[in-house]
């Protein structure tokens, strides 16, 4: 009689894993590694005002209370007066908005709870590229240009 010897033919589930994970981990750190482009990190902080500013404005509707979104050009912060935060080193913001809603370097962006807001445009820039976010007074809506 002849016996059989048994052979692996592939790769166990766990040896495929083990493999699968080291490999996202190298991905993961190279990814982390590469620094941001200039167009790219522009982008993603001109989408975050933008969102909240709208933030802002559906709080504003909820609580049926007005809510003021600050920007600091000369310290480049932006955000409300219990949260503000700090910009990317080397990025420049600008306001522009009714006299009325500027304290020198710090202009604010009102929300009322009918949805309107003062209106303003808020510009960054950094590196050469510029994003502008946009409030409409009427609607209260901010977009990103």
């Amino acid at each position: 009689m002849r016996r059989r010897v048994a052979t692996s033919a592939g790769f166990s589930l766990i040896e495929t894993l083990v493999v699968l994970s080291i490999m996202a981990l190298v991905s993961a750190a190279v990814l982390a590694a590469k620094p941001k482009t200039a167009a790219a990190l522009i982008n993603a902080e001109a989408r975050s005002i933008a969102a909240s500013l709208q933030l802002a404005r559906s709080r504003a509707r909820a609580r049926n209370a007005e809510i003021v979104v600050g920007v600091d050009t000369q310290n480049g912060r932006f955000g409300t007066v219990d949260a503000m935060r700090q910009l990317p080193d080397g990025m420049g913001v600008f306001l522009t908005v009714a006299a009325t809603a500027r304290h020198g370097s710090v202009g604010a962006v009102r929300f009322y709870p009918d949805g309107r807001s003062s209106g303003g445009e808020i510009q960054l820039t950094y590196r050469g590229r510029t994003e502008r976010v946009v409030v409409n007074w009427f609607t209260g809506d901010s977009r990103v240009e």
